[in-house]
């Protein structure tokens, strides 16, 4: 009998907690060229909010525009689902990225975003992706 019981729990026992996270990585371009040192932010849309899952990802572009998302905890990747995509691509007054730690309001002498205002809110940002439970391999080609 307990075997039986066992048996009926553990699939739902299974199925409990955080679902797998998965890869997202892709190539940021705009107005056709590789973006260096934008950071692209994926955030929980509608019912896929959760704080619970804590489903926010980002990743910073390399010289080639390339990203990959990341958990704020660390590790790669984002869970499944559906996120409101944001880039800011901050540089100081002499046009060098700033680093990606840096808190632009805080940056001695200042920062500029190179892209439009609408890619930086979540509101205004025309991008919107579902990312399935086997990854996402997504680029933006953002333009003004």
């Amino acid at each position: 009998m307990r075997y039986v019981a066992l048996c009926l729990l553990l699939p739902m026992a299974v199925g409990c907690g955080r679902p797998a996270m998965v890869s997202v990585k892709g190539i940021v371009t705009y107005n056709g060229k590789p973006l260096k040192g934008c950071k692209v932010s994926f955030t929980p849309s509608g019912t896929d909010f959760n704080p619970d899952r804590h489903g926010y990802g980002f990743g910073i572009t390399d010289a080639n525009g390339a990203y990959e998302v990341q958990h704020p905890e660390g590790s790669k990747g984002i869970f499944p689902g559906t996120y409101k995509v944001t880039f800011v691509a901050w540089v100081d007054k002499k046009g060098q990225p700033v680093p990606p730690d840096a808190k632009p309001s805080e940056y001695p002498g200042g920062v500029v975003n190179l892209l439009p205002p609408k890619y930086e809110s979540q509101a205004d940002t025309p991008e919107t992706v579902t990312v399935p439970s086997g990854g996402l391999q997504k680029d933006f080609n953002l333009t003004k």
